[in-house]
């Protein structure tokens, strides 16, 4: 167990354990680390680059005998979600997710160019299981069926166990990231890591629950534990987004269940915004027994259809990184839309940043560009 007092850390001799939880001695981990030469610029992205190739496939235990080659899955369809908001070169906005962007933004993230056939990506299905597993909305239009709502969800909550990994294994390298840094800084660094493994180790452990329920759900087609919403309208929708949360406040800016109480087991929401056959959808999933979800849900269907789109678009930016946009419907937006969309980003995509209270209640700054036509469950 590290520990992060500083007076504990000056008293350490050199055969101690050391103080960041290691279990090396001091002389062998900590000791004079502000005189070792710093991670390079290079040795980040030559990490990122090796993580970025991280294999898996995340079909079901019982369809793992039979797995090909891992490919470059999509979290959302190229054919139909990037493809119908990208500009004429095949280009969307979206955030790349990577050390070297967030030092070069200096934190502040930003939207930038991504080749739809880049966009999205994780190698996290093999060839043969993605295209059993999601060709009922790949390769079929999007009309909103229990199958087809049960693979959505499948692939978001892999995606999201497939990320938080990830985060897991950078985690591991950042705590290299205090080299040559004054002990006020190694002991910052530490401590924050520390405190973010044991979420991500929390997070990835409740995710592999759901996944196993899911699971069940895809290999026995029987009836669904989960309730699916689905939002849709005849025109492609210019924000596609997969992603999986818990949820902190409702639409009305009310507190709904409280992440810092680890005695309570948290409710998970999974939501995907995309297009299919020229029309837009946003689908929202959560488990029958999720009574707090409910009370979000209920939340969000007691604004006016009108009214929707901008709280959606709140929603999902300060919910998730795994966001696109269109390039046209940005260039469309004022000065004042961008930055509340910016705020909202930097937001969705820093996981120690806490989501302001009320930021889903605030529609002061709207948004348009896709109106609803149907709401239904399934």
């Amino acid at each position: 167990m590290p520990i992060f007092d500083i007076d504990y850390i000056l008293s350490l001799g050199r055969n101690d354990k050391c103080w960041c939880g290691s279990n090396l001695k001091f002389k062998r981990c900590h000791k004079d680390r502000e005189r070792e030469q710093p991670i390079s610029k290079g040795e980040v992205i030559q990490y990122e680059q090796n993580i970025s190739k991280r294999e898996a496939c995340y079909a079901p235990q019982e369809l793992k005998l039979e797995c090909t080659n891992i490919i470059k899955a999509h979290t959302v369809s190229k054919s139909s979600g990037l493809s119908d908001i990208a500009d004429n070169t095949n280009h969307v906005l979206g955030l790349k997710q990577n050390l070297v962007s967030f030092q070069k933004s200096k934190g502040k993230l930003r939207f930038e160019r991504i080749g739809i056939n880049k966009a999205s990506t994780f190698r996290g299905f093999c060839a043969k299981h993605d295209k059993q597993l999601f060709s009922c909305f790949e390769d079929i239009s999007f009309i909103g069926t229990q199958g087809q709502c049960t693979a959505l969800t499948y692939r978001s909550v892999a995606k999201e166990i497939y990320a938080k990994e990830n985060a897991l294994e950078v985690a591991g390298f950042i705590k290299k990231m205090d080299q040559g840094k004054p002990l006020i800084f190694q002991i910052n660094i530490q401590e924050h890591n520390f405190f973010y493994q044991l979420g991500l180790e929390a997070a990835i452990n409740e995710l592999y629950i759901i996944k196993n329920d899911v699971d069940s759900e895809l290999l026995s087609r029987g009836n669904s534990s989960y309730n699916f919403l689905v939002i849709e309208s005849s025109s492609p929708i210019p924000v596609v987004v997969s992603s999986v949360i818990n949820p902190t406040q409702d639409f009305n800016g009310k507190p709904i269940q409280d992440l810092s109480d680890l005695s309570v087991k948290p409710e998970y929401l999974v939501f995907n915004a995309f297009s299919s056959a020229g029309k837009g959808f946003v689908v929202f999933s959560w488990l029958k027994k999720a009574k707090i979800i409910d009370r979000f849900i209920q939340s969000l269907l007691s604004i006016d259809n009108s009214e929707m789109y901008s709280y959606l678009v709140n929603f999902f930016f300060s919910s998730a990184e795994n966001s696109f946009i269109s390039p046209s419907w940005w260039e469309d937006l004022s000065d004042i839309q961008r930055s509340k969309i910016e705020e909202l980003f930097n937001i969705g995509s820093d996981s120690f940043v806490d989501v302001p209270r009320n930021v889903l209640a605030d529609n002061n700054v709207k948004f348009t560009g896709w109106y609803i036509d149907n709401i239904y469950r399934v």
